[in-house]
């Protein structure tokens, strides 16, 4: 067996729908851009149909329509955009290990992120599910679905067929997660182990499942990575806000209730220039109503989900508001680094480092300047939302790691990603040969043991404690791991108050 080029068998896989044909590399059989659902414009997708023969899954379906162009980050270094773009989105893709004797696997269900209004399930190249599935013996899922305005445009006041247009783009992931039930043991996986994790606006994704009594059956465990929601930090769309902006939407494109049909001949390039004129890119996403009832820290975590184990994570570095040239980092002496805080900071400057110091002890004090405070309150506050209802197995992380190339940036928006899936030596910033791998080694464990037990604990660190009473015990992912609790409350606070405020800078097309 050649692990290096496709296999010339193709490998089957009989669904209740009908037979894919995939291809397989080395000893995992890859099924890509399987449809699940389709739906029409604003509207709620419906169950695709079975078919006759056998479909081939070879390629990369389409994503969704991107309203707007990113100017990514330079050290995503990813395939950003590069994917054919559709209004017909509703497609996924399996990375499933060979099996044995009718053995079931455990099944990780990647949402990517992008807020609600962007991404796609191959937005990086680290996306790719083949190391996962190859080296931890489990089952890689990746979906995609409606954004931005497709899959959150609040035309409930312009007939009964868009009752729910607004939440469109997470009723398209209830039924990829009904799809995956329903056949993922045709490729070996177990449906009674399903994981869901997504990252950034997919953890907020994540967090909606939480809250459908629908999506309740179809999963067992659910993994949040800097993508809580929080009400003081990222409040969920208000209702009547929504309904405004899709009013003056269709005012601007000359669409009333009486000849609403016009709305489906719209060019979405013309739906997107309209929507770029009345909203903020990134208000797109779920509004509260009668099928989803808001995220869990304002509408309460309900009784059907009260006893899924859960992770929330975030990083030190998130998004840096800060920007300081590489040669300037690593010649900075400490006095420098206190000068810099200063004139950063302010009058709280002294305190602030107390209190970074304490809680971060192996890192250098100018990381401070790097922290995201805002992310690290909304986790905190759903997993001790999530602990309150009952549920026993609710963890904290905080992914700490400084990148060896820049001397010492703490790991920020994403870049743990890499390490959970094994894909470190596809990001050529986190490819250093000893400290990535080992680092790599911790996070993707602790995931894979999660995904296939619900505990994360496992023999590269202390024990973790889950949250309880009120304890927000956190575990601080680095090269040498530590369980802690409350150790940074003041320095959050603090932060929130007054550091730098991030802003994500983006570019209109």
């Amino acid at each position: 067996m050649n692990h290096n080029v496709f296999e010339r068998e193709r490998p089957l896989a009989h669904t209740k729908l009908g037979t894919l044909r995939g291809v397989t590399y080395g000893d995992v059989n890859i099924f890509m851009g399987v449809p699940y659902a389709h739906a029409r414009r604003f509207q709620m997708p419906v169950e695709i149909e079975p078919w006759e023969g056998v479909r081939n899954a070879y390629h990369h379906g389409p994503i969704a329509m991107q309203a707007l162009d990113t100017n990514p980050f330079a050290y995503y270094r990813g395939l950003h955009m590069l994917e054919k773009q559709n209004e017909d989105c509703q497609n996924l893709n399996i990375w499933a290990p060979r099996t044995l004797n009718g053995e079931k696997k455990a099944v990780f269900v990647f949402i990517h992120g992008g807020g609600f209004f962007a991404g796609n399930a191959f937005e990086e190249i680290s996306f790719d599910g083949f190391n996962m599935a190859h080296n931890s013996d489990v089952i890689f899922v990746s979906i995609n679905h409606r954004l931005n305005i497709m899959g959150h445009l609040n035309l409930e006041e312009y007939g009964k067929e868009f009752w729910n247009s607004a939440n469109v783009g997470i009723a398209d992931l209830v039924v990829a997660l009904k799809w995956i039930h329903e056949n993922i043991a045709a490729f070996g996986g177990d449906p009674a182990n399903v994981t869901i994790c997504g990252h950034s606006g997919g953890g907020g994704k994540v967090q909606c499942m939480f809250m459908l009594e629908e999506a309740a059956p179809y999963f067992q465990k659910g993994m949040v990575m800097s993508g809580a929601r929080e009400p003081s930090v990222y409040p969920a769309v208000d209702r009547e806000s929504s309904r405004k902006i899709a009013k003056d939407i269709m005012n601007e494109l000359g669409i009333t209730k009486e000849n609403i049909e016009k709305l489906y001949d719209v060019p979405f390039s013309e739906l997107a220039r309209v929507a770029r004129k009345v909203a903020q890119p990134f208000g797109w996403g779920p509004v509260a109503n009668d099928y989803f009832p808001g995220f869990p820290v304002e509408a309460g975590l309900p009784a059907f989900s009260k006893d899924k184990p859960v992770i929330y994570s975030s990083t030190l570095g998130e998004f840096p508001a800060v920007s300081i040239p590489a040669e300037e980092k690593l010649t900075m002496t400490e006095e420098d680094q206190v000068a810099y805080l200063r004139n950063l900071l302010g009058e709280y400057t002294d305190y602030m480092m107390e209190l970074f110091r304490k809680a971060y002890p192996e890192h250098q004090i100018i990381d401070l300047a790097f922290m995201d405070a805002g992310r690290r309150h909304a986790a905190v506050a759903s997993a001790l939302e999530h602990a309150k209802k009952g549920c026993e197995n609710v963890y904290l992380m905080m992914c700490s790691y400084c990148v060896p190339e820049d001397g010492w940036l703490p790991i920020w928006h994403g870049g743990e990603m890499a390490y959970i899936f094994q894909n470190e030596d596809k990001v050529l910033v986190l490819n250093e040969a000893v400290q990535g791998q080992r680092y790599a080694q911790i996070l993707s464990t602790l995931t894979v043991n999660f995904v296939k037990y619900g505990d994360p604990n496992n023999k590269y660190l202390p024990v973790w404690k889950p949250v309880r009473n009120g304890e927000n015990n956190t575990m601080i992912v680095d090269l040498n791991c530590r369980n802690v609790a409350h150790h940074d409350d003041e320095l959050i606070e603090l932060f929130d108050k007054y550091g730098p405020k991030v802003t994500i800078k983006l570019s209109h097309s």
